[in-house]
């Protein structure tokens, strides 16, 4: 009886010992696997099964330390949040997207990455009129991406988003403007928002009645020389604009000469009563892509070959952080989008609350009255 039980409790041992191998022999690095895996963690992104597609991306992070697909596997899991969007999804995908940033600065993606961290951004931007944090943080990025990719293909898309958010900050700070000029006659702290918008944002669309308001302001506060500085303007530049004949009028009044228009533009166009009633309601009319770097929306996987790259040759720093599917990027650890840079502090409105001193004076720039 002892012996047989002997010999049953060493079968025992010997099949744990062998199941107990072979779980551990699944870890191990075996040439070709990482592609393998790779690709079956692609397949589980293009049916949008992302939960198990990111487990399979770690695999490949944590097992291949030096394999090609290591960097896309990074890359796919914030691309695999991009795509399932919803604010705490895209803020890991931010997350992630700045992960890769710094750990692969010379990676033939790296542009594309910080393009995408920026979409990800204006994608959770609400209305004009409302909390401006996330736009302010979106042109921030963009700004930094142009620095960083002077000679990238995806300039000229940076560019013309850079000019889409900028159009959407200048509308906060000209509702912020009109209701300290028009409402409280607080004629410096409208001021300030319209002196933002004339140096910050020049191709903005309301561009000539920012000057205007800005003149009269200075009007009111009895400085009439810098008045008429930007009353020239406005008549010069925008001679076919509605706020061409006031601005006129007002030099006529100061004594000064009319500046010979410069142009024979059209009047600047203007968002449409639909259009505006749309942009209040917090479609900011942003064409922003639903696709990621590398996993697409439809479920298709862009093709590149130059995308592959041993994490050696585009790391700048020795090693790799593992990113693990199963736990969530901190998003409170600041993460730089370019050398030496960090991204402005968020707004403390709280979201629903506008910035015009109704509910909340905290908001005021210096100067507001």
């Amino acid at each position: 009886m002892l012996p047989c039980l002997l010999v049953g409790v060493g079968l025992l041992l010997t099949a744990c010992g062998g199941a107990k191998n072979r779980v551990a022999g699944e870890n191990n690095a075996v040439p070709g696997r990482d592609k393998e895996l790779y690709e079956q963690a692609s397949q589980k992104a293009r049916k949008g099964r992302y939960d198990e597609a990111r487990l399979l991306y770690n695999v490949v992070i944590t097992t291949y330390a030096d394999s090609e697909y290591l960097p896309l596997a990074k890359l796919a899991i914030a691309d695999s949040f991009y795509l399932e969007g919803g604010t705490s999804n895209l803020e890991q995908s931010i997350g992630g997207y700045k992960d890769f940033a710094q750990y692969f600065p010379t990676h033939p993606k790296v542009c594309d990455v910080k393009h995408k961290i920026a979409h990800a951004l204006m994608r959770q931007m609400g209305a004009y009129n409302r909390d401006a944090s996330k736009a302010k943080q979106a042109e921030f990025q963009l700004k930094a991406a142009l620095q960083s990719c002077q000679t990238a293909q995806v300039r000229p898309s940076i560019e013309r988003d850079l000019k889409d958010v900028q159009q959407v900050l200048g509308l906060h700070e000209l509702d912020v403007a009109r209701f300290y000029i028009n409402t409280r006659q607080a004629y410096k702290a409208g001021e300030s928002r319209l002196r933002d918008i004339i140096n910050q944002y020049p191709f903005f669309s309301y561009y000539d009645e920012s000057l205007y308001l800005l003149g009269v302001s200075l009007i009111e506060q009895e400085q009439p020389e810098e008045a008429a500085e930007y009353f020239t303007k406005l008549v010069r530049d925008f001679p076919n604009s509605e706020f061409s004949k006031p601005g006129r009028s007002y030099l006529e009044k100061l004594g000064k000469a009319l500046p010979t228009p410069a142009n024979d533009d059209p009047p600047p166009v203007r968002p449409s009563f639909i259009g505006k009633f749309s942009l209040i309601l917090g479609n900011n009319g942003l064409d922003i892509s639903r696709d990621g770097v590398l996993l697409s929306k439809s479920g298709e996987e862009k093709e590149d070959k130059d995308a592959k790259a041993r994490p050696s040759d585009v790391n700048s720093s020795t090693g790799t952080r593992a990113v693990r599917a199963s736990t969530k990027i901190n998003l409170d650890t600041p993460q730089l989008t370019t050398e030496g840079a960090t991204p402005p502090p968020a707004s403390n409105v709280p979201e629903g609350q506008d910035e015009k001193g109704r509910k909340k004076e905290s908001t005021k720039k210096k100067g507001d009255q």
